[in-house]
């Protein structure tokens, strides 16, 4: 049996993050998505570079709305392990993401998150997020 870290409340409070993360970006809450992040946290993608610091990662949301085109998407994470440290850790799990668009949907990219977690004024948060997808090695 895989050893289990962290308290099950700092876990329970982890497996939160990662569902608030999808769901911010997906209903274009932002200031909720950058909240999810340490103040220095970086957001990292294949397509859209790296982002640091609240301002950074507002400057992505921007960039990220526009590639958009008004489509409605879904970000849908599964497999999530990670393992902690104290009031730092690592987490890992698999990304679907789906463009929905004029009654369309097509799943869009195939791939996975590695993040960096760390405990901040009392909250998990991301401290790093790399995409990582499928295809794009």
């Amino acid at each position: 049996m895989a050893n289990i870290s962290g308290t099950l409340e700092d876990r329970e409070e982890i497996r939160e993050l990662y569902a608030r993360y999808a769901m911010t970006i997906d209903n274009a809450d932002y200031d909720a998505w950058v909240d999810c992040f340490t103040e220095d946290g970086t957001f990292e993608s294949t397509r859209f570079g790296k982002h640091t610091g609240a301002q950074g990662l507002r400057r992505f949301t921007a960039i990220y709305r526009e590639s958009l085109g008004g489509a409605q998407v879904r970000h849908v994470i599964t497999n999530l392990t990670f393992q902690l440290d104290g009031e730092s850790g690592t987490g890992n799990c698999y990304l679907l993401y789906y463009h929905c668009k004029d009654m369309k949907v097509q799943q869009m990219a195939v791939g996975q998150y590695r993040d960096r977690l760390r405990k901040s004024n009392g909250k998990w948060l991301f401290e790093s997020r790399q995409v990582i997808l499928d295809g794009h090695r």
